[in-house]
């Protein structure tokens, strides 16, 4: 019968490109043929190319057997063939494993060193938990094999069993320990191999190692063995610290001498997880001056990441990290290196200089790093950013630069400053969409995770050290809300959380920022796209409490109370819907006070005009409820308010109304009401608290708090108490017979203190049969012998003495004894220290409690 070989077959496909599905199909019929026969050459042969179709995705399981069959073959090339398919197409849980144990076994103890080989290969891929239990001593056997080779594969192979029988770890080690002193360098290198691998997971098993891999480490030259067990010294120097200055002269001579980058970034590494550059120790370098190992070891490090290789920039930058965290001093003079990297087209090296640029931001260096991260947000695929007619200032702030809307990438980040240098590109009157993709396609600055980093880097840079690294509080007010315009990503609670703990903490920046909280209110664009649980949505409900708690450092405006009834109030949650209503009522109040100080016949029409306004807006939102309502100022309600934001909105109207009743009648004065509204809000200051204050208090001594008060309460709920016992008539007391009972009760019924318990019948007696109050009698009180007369002149003395005081003297004699001072709680500070506690010029109220 003519057969096709492996070369036939590829020559087939090859010619047949168009069909090639039905060629292989058919191929493989013949195939299925073929290891049906006897002849061990043609069933080999059909293995084979069985193989290649598996590497082409076929399935080849279905012949499984047939390669056992094969590989119990006594030819070395079909033997082969079948160790091949084994490796490729067997795995755990396949069925025909178990005929393969004694095969294997067989080919391990054969006197041919190829059979071994092939052995050691194809149970290397295969091993299951029972064949490495099985052929686990096999392959230990082999270790002492006269050929190199076959022992440097057997090691490795006893690497692949222990990962399926990890008992027999302990057998291993002597094994281990012997091989590092082979005659063979080979095999010297796969030892270290193996035990860097087995490291990895349990360092402490290897220490005793540690002597021998020290020699190794100064006698060989063989670069990829000098790897590893400088690997291996990094993770046994942490558990043994005395290591750190044994290593100390070799490390720093390898640093020296080597022209290998692998091997040198290798020693760098480990010197600087192993703490050995903290061995005070100088070292000599390449031009022999004497220098610290860790000045050497930074020295080096820049040949990484100013390579060309985006492999040595990226564990250059790795590297570098690690090493800031433990010498910062070392890494800020590569500050400029560092800020290159930062537009380094690979997103990794960029996402690595990040981590290490915001540990390196100094006052002096904060302002030029968050520019370039800026642009790096500004410029790219996501986002763009769109004029609108008019460009507002924010308060008497004057934004220099024109705003032209086909002006290049370039022109964005001419950001508008103020006088102190804040970056407003929001305060510009732009709004961000999205941008359309370009044929360039989207950069690594468009990526989601890398703007989330870069989000996260500044607001860390800018509150690192309660805010040490900062000189400029509105600056930094104001790059947090250019990033609510630039982020691109859901950053919302993060910034709603820094804005709002600047605004409260800094009160010199109060100002600043209710008025660009004011101006995001006003971004009707930035309004519409706020949903509920969005991150503009989180923004601006914190931008209304914020305008709402600090509405009296600027001047009141009654379009304030529209900004904080928006268009999206219907698509807020519950809780951010009460947080704007609150808000409106507090600007609400602040500015009937506000006017009531230029009270006149117009401010009267105007406070009529706008509380009227007032109250049927909240009327339409009241009576959506109901189904009744349909549109608030443009803004269509939803049909169920939560209950949290219906009583504000009833508390809002309650107001309002008064206040319309107060002002029905034109007068020259204020209302005293106007007046004393907005007190409601601003009584008592309300100061800011840490988290982490009430962990703080120590408990009292012997008070122990999982202890129950009181005893155990008994449970009666199945307990079942005994009837009472019957009275007998012998039994009742005498009173309560009845002739007797009635005289009695007939007799006491003109006493005011006897309560008599019922009629003859036994029926409680009805409130028409109880006497007038006016007609019980009066009695004077027996108090036995407190009724004395030298009692009563006591009582008489002691009653003088209330009514007149005490005498003159003793109220001369008399100490006042002051009331202690409150307990300072503000823990706002100021603009360099926002920790530091100052006393309140006045009473302002600050989160997170709401009136």
């Amino acid at each position: 019968m003519f057969e096709k070989s492996l070369t036939d077959l590829i020559q087939g496909l090859r010619a047949n490109k168009r069909n090639e599905a039905e060629y292989i199909q058919k191929s493989l019929e013949e195939i299925q043929s073929e290891v049906q026969q006897s002849d061990m050459h043609c069933k080999s042969t059909a293995i084979d190319k069985l193989n290649y179709l598996h590497m082409l995705g076929y399935d080849t399981n279905w012949a499984n057997f047939n390669a056992v069959e094969v590989m119990a073959s006594p030819r070395f090339g079909e033997k082969r063939k079948g160790y091949l398919a084994a490796a490729q197409s067997f795995h755990q849980e396949t069925d025909v494993l178990m005929l393969a144990t004694n095969l294997i076994r067989k080919d391990l103890a054969s006197s041919n060193a190829m059979e071994v080989s092939v052995a050691l290969d194809g149970l290397a891929q295969v091993a299951t938990p029972e064949l490495a239990t099985d052929l686990f001593d096999d392959v230990a056997a082999v270790l002492g094999h006269s050929r190199p080779f076959i022992r440097k594969k057997a090691l490795v192979c006893l690497y692949r069993l222990v990962l399926k029988h990890p008992e027999g770890l302990h057998a291993l080690a002597p094994q281990l320990r012997e091989r590092l002193d082979d005659p063979d360098p080979s095999v010297v290198s796969s030892a270290v191999s193996v035990i860097c691998e087995l490291a990895r997971t349990n360092p402490h098993n290897y220490l005793p190692l540690a002597p021998r891999l020290y020699q190794l480490m100064n006698s060989s030259t063989n670069n990829w063995m000098l790897i590893k067990i400088v690997k291996l010294f990094a993770s046994l120097t942490p558990i043994e610290p005395r290591l750190a200055k044994k290593l100390h002269g070799p490390l720093s001579q390898l640093i020296c001498s080597t022209s290998a980058m692998s091997l040198l970034y290798e020693c760098i590494h480990t010197a600087v997880v192993g703490d050995i550059i903290g061995v005070p120790l100088p070292v000599t370098d390449n031009v022999g001056r004497e220098v610290d190992f860790a000045e050497l070891c930074a020295r080096k490090l820049v040949f990484f990441y100013e390579s060309a290789d985006h492999n040595l920039r990226y564990v250059g930058l790795v590297t570098l990290g690690e090493l800031q965290a433990r010498r910062p001093e070392l890494v800020v003079n590569q500050y400029e290196t560092v800020l290159k990297c930062l537009d380094d087209p690979d997103l990794s090296i960029r996402m690595r200089a990040l981590s290490v640029i915001s540990g390196m931001a100094t006052r002096r260096t904060l302002d030029r790093t968050v520019k370039r991260l800026m642009s790096q947000l500004i410029l790219s695929n996501t986002i763009r950013l769109q004029p609108v007619a008019s460009l507002p200032s924010v308060g008497s702030i004057e934004y220099g630069g024109k705003y032209n809307g086909s002006a290049a990438d370039s022109d964005l980040m001419a950001m508008a400053t103020d006088a102190t240098g804040a970056s407003l590109v929001s305060a510009r009157g732009s709004i961000v969409q999205s941008r359309q993709l370009t044929g360039a396609g989207p950069g690594p600055a468009d990526s989601p995770e890398y703007r989330l980093l870069v989000v996260e880097a500044i607001v860390d840079m800018c509150t690192r050290q309660s805010y040490g690294n900062l000189s400029n509080f509105e600056w930094y007010v104001a790059v947090l809300v250019d990033l609510v315009y630039t982020a691109g990503v859901d950053v919302g609670q993060l910034l709603s959380e820094k804005i709002l703990d600047v605004t409260v903490r800094v009160r010199q920046v109060r100002e600043f920022s209710v008025r660009l909280m004011r101006q995001m209110l006003s971004d009707r664009q930035l309004v519409r796209r706020a949903t509920s649980g969005s991150s503009t949505a989180k923004v601006l409900c914190t931008a209304a409490y914020i305008l709402g708690e600090y509405c009296s450092l600027l001047s009141a405006n009654s379009e304030d109370i529209a900004l904080l009834l928006p268009e999206c109030f219907e698509k807020l949650d519950g809780e951010q819907q009460a947080t704007f209503v609150q808000a409106a009522i507090k600007v609400y109040t602040n500015w009937l006070r506000d006017v009531a100080g230029y009270w006149s016949t117009e401010v009267w029409e105007l406070v009529r005009a706008v509380t009227s306004s007032i109250i049927s807006q909240l009327s339409d939102l009241l009576s959506a409820r109901t189904g009744e309502g349909n549109a608030l100022g443009g803004i269509v309600a939803v049909a169920e308010l939560p209950l949290q934001v219906t009583s504000r909105l009833r508390h809002f109207v309650e107001i309002t109304k008064a206040v319309s009743v107060a002002t029905s009648n034109p007068s020259d004065s204020a209302p005293q009401l106007c007046l004393e509204l907005h007190e409601l809000f601003t009584a008592y200051e309300l100061n800011p608290v840490s988290a982490a204050a009430q962990g703080k208090v120590p408990i009292p001594d012997g008070l122990d708090l999982d202890s129950p008060i009181g005893g155990p309460i008994p449970d009666t709920e199945h307990i079942m108490f005994p009837p009472p016992p019957p009275v007998s008539p012998e039994s009742r007391p005498r009173g309560s017979q009845s002739g007797g009972g009635r005289k009695q009760r007939r007799s006491h019924k003109n006493e005011p203190f006897y309560l008599d318990g019922g009629n003859d019948a036994g029926h409680a007696r009805s409130l028409a049969d109880l006497p007038d109050v006016d007609d019980i009698p009066v009695v004077q009180l027996d108090l036995g012998g407190h009724g004395s007369e030298d009692a009563a002149k006591t009582r008489k003395k002691k009653k003088r003495s209330t009514k007149h005081g005490a005498t003159k003297r003793e109220r001369r004699n008399r100490v006042r004894t002051p009331s202690p001072p409150p307990a300072p709680v503000d823990i706002a500070g100021d603009e360099d220290m926002p920790d530091v506690s100052a006393p309140r010029p006045q009473p302002q109220s600050t989160p997170p409690a709401q009136h």
